[in-house]
């Protein structure tokens, strides 16, 4: 059976899809990735078949223009830049998306390319299957993600509403460029919604993510949207890719050596000013009396020439699944793979989040007394100290432990998402 996987995105979009493409390979398949172009030699890096789909998200993220809309918060901002970005890409992704299902015998998509994977499957009448990173459908269990405050708990009917409202605006916004498409593959205009289009079809909607993170959404959905759990990516696809374990020896020696220390992410966040960034982690280690690690990412932060004082240490990318059990607390922006991560190593978590699904993962943590939430353009070092401290409580370490019990016994996540493939596809 041949697979196609077009992706778009950041890493966080592309590496769940991976795991995927890896079990589904090891079972026998043949397996197409599209990888946007910055991701293309990340993907083939695990020894699938990789080939460009769609634009370079990370590189407007990274632009001035990016960087200020996500310093803001603003991801009504973020969503017209990413909508611009994919209005000036709409031709060409249009054919990089139809050349990575060609001859497929099923189709994967997520949430980012499920409109135009609908419409290539509908022409070809290739299976379907979709993946979705965060709850990306109505549910009266939750609103939309980013309509109201993390912290409200709305009625089911107002829950409801947002998610009207957001798929309208989604359809409407993507209309255009999508039946462009229609046409070029010899098919009918539409007004339907991605959603309604997939759910005429009956397509297998898969979540991966852990449903002990958002308790009675399964209840409100069927069997067409299962919770499986998150895709992790493998040690050795994690060697591939250069999370080499070696390259830690130094670093976990380091960790080990005295009390756990706080895991600061900083990889995807705006900083625009360093030296204040790293200073307030500095204040922060002071006050209370604990050693930090900051992780560069792929953020400006210079990591050879950072300075930071002696409880303060910066490096570049790290390796999650290694230093994170080394760890007594974690601070980042709560996309949902690090958060993952972080809480199935028992982690109480900071989500100082951005904007998109971000909030509401940060404000499922603090929903289940596992962690905090600090949008990143309200931090600062009272708020960034109380935070911290709050993880630091005997009683938030003891929920963390539980909830990661719960998060490491669903192992079985990308072997069920590949069954629900592999039915599809017979």
């Amino acid at each position: 059976m041949k697979v196609a996987i077009p992706l778009t995105g950041t890493r966080g979009d592309v590496q769940p899809a991976l795991a995927l493409g890896l079990e589904l390979r090891a079972r026998g398949h043949e397996v197409m990735v599209g990888a946007p172009p910055n991701l293309v030699d990340f993907a083939a890096a695990t020894g699938l078949a990789a080939q460009p789909c769609g634009p370079d998200v990370q590189q407007l993220y990274s632009s001035d223009e990016g960087q200020k809309a996500l310093a803001a918060g603003s991801s009504l901002r973020l969503m017209q830049l990413v909508g611009k970005q994919m209005a000036e890409y709409a031709q060409q992704m249009n054919g990089e998306v139809i050349a990575v299902c060609a001859g497929a015998d099923v189709i994967v998509s997520t949430l980012l390319t499920e409109d135009r994977a609908a419409s290539v499957s509908e022409a070809s009448g290739t299976p379907m299957v979709t993946m979705h990173g965060f709850p990306g459908r109505k549910t009266g269990a939750y609103p939309f993600p980013g309509a109201l405050p993390p912290s409200w708990r709305p009625p089911a009917p107002v829950n409801r509403a947002t998610w009207a409202v957001a798929e309208n605006l989604r359809r409407l916004v993507f209309m255009r460029y999508l039946n462009q498409l229609r046409r070029e593959l010899g098919l009918p205009r539409t007004t339907r919604s991605p959603a309604a289009m997939l759910a005429a079809r009956n397509v297998p909607e898969v979540q991966i993510y852990d449903p002990a993170l958002v308790p009675g959404l399964a209840d409100d959905w069927g069997a067409r949207r299962p919770l499986v759990g998150f895709l992790a990516l493998p040690r050795a696809a994690r060697e591939a890719v250069g999370e080499l374990a070696d390259d830690h020896s130094d670093l976990l020696t380091w960790a080990a050596e005295g009390e756990p220390p706080v895991y600061y992410g900083f990889g995807s966040m705006p900083i625009r000013d360093t030296h204040r960034v790293l200073a307030m982690v500095a204040e922060v280690s002071r006050r209370l009396g604990r050693r930090a690690l900051v992780s560069a990412g792929w953020s400006d932060l210079d990591a050879a020439n950072a300075e930071a004082g002696p409880h303060v240490r910066v490096v570049g990318p790290v390796a999650h699944d290694l230093i994170f059990p080394y760890c007594a607390a974690a601070v980042h922006h709560g996309g949902i793979g690090t958060t993952f991560e972080s809480l199935r190593a028992g982690l109480p978590t900071l989500v100082c989040s951005v904007s998109f699904d971000q909030p509401m993962w940060g404000g499922q943590v603090e929903r289940l007394g596992v962690g905090v939430h600090l949008p990143f353009a309200k931090l600062e070092a009272d708020r960034l100290t109380a935070a911290v401290r709050t993880l630091l409580d005997p009683s938030i370490a003891a929920r963390t432990a539980l909830l990661a019990e719960s998060l490491r016994a669903r192992s079985d996540a990308t072997t069920r998402t590949a069954d629900i493939v592999e039915a599809a596809g017979r």
